[in-house]
């Protein structure tokens, strides 16, 4: 079984968290100001960033200032995805994902 499981630090699941209030705080400030070549936020909740992570605005356009490319994935507020999303549902993990140095992202939990 360990050989298929990934280790090292090229590893894409670093920990998961079963709700993002769960998180330690400082993870996400950490895994932005990490991020040299990349930071993708996709999600329906990402304004957390703004209240949650101090300096982020700024630290965001010094990064992309510096040449990391910077994507935000938003979720229409009026389609059928946010719509279910509202539902109550069954928590699942929250992964924090790493995709290789200098590249730092988060995502919404996939449903199973």
């Amino acid at each position: 079984m360990h050989d298929r499981v990934k280790t090292g630090t090229d590893r894409e699941l670093v920990r998961s968290y079963p709700y993002r209030s769960a998180c330690p705080s400082t993870a996400w400030a950490e895994l932005v100001e990490s991020a040299s070549a990349e930071i993708f936020l996709a999600g329906y909740t990402n304004y957390f960033f703004w209240t949650q992570v101090p300096r982020f605005a700024e630290t965001i356009r010094r990064k992309a200032g510096s040449g990391c490319r910077v994507r935000f994935l938003v979720g229409d507020p009026d389609g059928a995805v946010t719509r279910q999303r509202r539902q109550p549902r069954q928590p699942v993990g929250l992964p924090l994902r790493r995709r290789g140095p200098g590249h730092a992202a988060s995502g919404a939990p996939r449903r199973a």
